[in-house]
């Protein structure tokens, strides 16, 4: 059987390619025998991995050769192949998008031989903003064909139900049993929290935003009637979605692999006719990933508006959001500041240099996480703690993309992980050894405690380094 080996040598394998870019190389052919190749091709694409089924996309195809290779024979090809623009090379927990070089040779009567190569893609864009969501309102037309609509199904229901108690009796408890639930649970989640606050007014003002950029909203309402809050809240979610199977057999699975919460009015008596409105406005971090569609593979960000309603059903509306890069380097992205009310909370004040003797690492992330915009002083407290081992308390946020092994600090079969401190919210990366892997990966989004030695700073991503330690 004639066969051939190939092999893909990239030019600059380490290079972090955008959107639109020419990624280009060497594809190499080892002929164990003569060859009829009706086709060598090779072409650049993407393809996910991980829990969803799999969804791919190819950007150019060329072919390189047609012809005849003899048995030892060794040839050499060049390439140059487009970047995809989209979607974000991306490693989560369920899902995983990675870009290739693929090559095959069609050979007849045979497997074709195929090689891949794999490189890292950031955009600088995002998908075509047609996909993108508009503003949202919920008031007015849409809150009261909302409330005809349920009104409507209701009364269907009624009827349906009163003919069939008439024809006859015994069918007519069993649609009783099945409708007066499901008519009481739509009221529950629809009528009586509007009943209350009368209509609601949603409007998204930023439905696409960077990471490092801001979110803006806007929640207005005028009550019907005085009643009590616990609360009134939005919450940013980043949250992974993927589709296994199909049919019978199709199944969702959701990873939440980001929460930041505000409160926006907290426990409160509400007076009829006192109308409330709030102006939503709250960074997004910079090195959160980008929201993508890809068939049965979707990351989604939405903020989650709630107005908690003591002894009553609680009013809630997600609005979804795009997050997308702006046509700036991911490099150029500073990190967002904290949430105003956040930054009340958590102010400190200026603390001197660390004490190698008995400082703590959450004192140490507060010196960091104070100077982080003062390259200088930053750069002074990290080398004046670098080579400290400490108690750390994390919280887990992805596996880190841009690092392999050529990263000094990663462990042999070990992991690169972004995380951050619990307080202050100091952007980590952490190298743990393959020993913790379940440890770190059963932690999920609660708080993980890891003893781990500081081993400088990331500079490109602004998060300091840590090599986490076997106990």
């Amino acid at each position: 059987m004639a066969k051939c080996d190939l092999s893909i040598e990239l030019d600059h394998p380490d290079r972090v390619y955008v959107g639109e870019d020419k990624i280009t190389g060497t594809l190499h052919v080892l002929a164990d025998a003569d060859v009829n190749c009706k086709g060598l091709e090779i072409s650049s694409g993407w393809r996910t991995h991980g829990r969803g089924n799999v969804a791919r996309g190819t950007t150019e195809t060329v072919t390189l050769f047609a012809g005849q290779w003899s048995a030892g024979q060794r040839e050499s090809y060049r390439f140059e192949l487009e970047v995809a623009a989209w979607p974000p090379s991306y490693h989560g927990n369920y899902i995983n998008v990675d870009h290739y070089i693929d090559a095959r040779a069609k050979i007849p009567w045979a497997f074709d031989p195929k090689a891949s190569a794999e490189f890292v893609m950031r955009p600088i864009a995002g998908p075509d903003h047609s996909d993108s969501p508009t503003a949202t309102a919920v008031g007015g037309c849409i809150g009261y064909g909302l409330v005809i609509l349920v009104l409507g199904l209701m009364a269907i229901g009624l009827g349906f139900l009163v003919v069939t108690f008439v024809v006859n009796p015994f069918a007519g408890l069993i649609a009783a049993g099945i409708l007066i639930p499901l008519v009481g649970l739509i009221a529950a989640k629809k009528l009586l929290p509007k009943w209350l606050l009368g209509n609601v007014h949603v409007e998204l003002i930023t439905p696409q935003v960077a990471p490092g950029g801001r979110v803006r909203a806007r929640l207005a309402f005028q009550p019907k009637r005085r009643f009590t809050i616990n609360s009134i809240s939005a919450e940013l979610t980043g949250t992974e979605v993927c589709i296994s199977g199909s049919g019978s057999n199709r199944t969702t699975h959701r990873n939440t692999f980001f929460t930041d919460r505000h409160e926006l009015e907290g426990a409160a008596t509400l007076q009829a006719g006192d109308r409330k409105e709030f102006q939503l406005d709250f960074p997004i971090p910079g090195d959160v990933p980008y929201s993508f569609d890809l068939s049965d593979n979707d990351l989604v960000w939405t903020i989650e508006l709630r107005v908690d309603i003591p002894r009553w059903p609680d009013w809630t509306h997600s609005l979804k959001l795009l997050v997308a890069p702006d046509g700036r380097s991911a490099e150029a992205v500073e990190p967002a500041e904290k949430h105003l009310a956040l930054d009340a909370a958590h102010a400190v004040p200026p603390a001197p240099s660390p004490s190698v003797d008995d400082i703590t690492f959450a004192e140490t992330a507060t010196h960091l996480w104070n100077s982080r915009n003062d390259d200088a002083q930053l750069h002074r407290l990290v080398e004046a703690v670098t080579g400290m081992t400490f108690e750390i308390d994390t919280l887990i946020e992805r596996r880190l993309l841009y690092s392999g092994e050529e990263d000094p600090h990663v462990y042999k079969d070990g992991y690169a992980v972004w995380a951050r401190h619990t307080d202050p919210p100091l952007p980590l990366v952490l190298y743990i050894p393959h020993e913790l892997a379940d440890e770190f990966e059963q932690a999920g989004h609660d708080q993980w405690r890891c003893r781990g030695t500081i081993v400088g700073w990331d500079h490109p991503h602004r998060r300091l380094q840590i090599k986490v330690l076997v106990r």
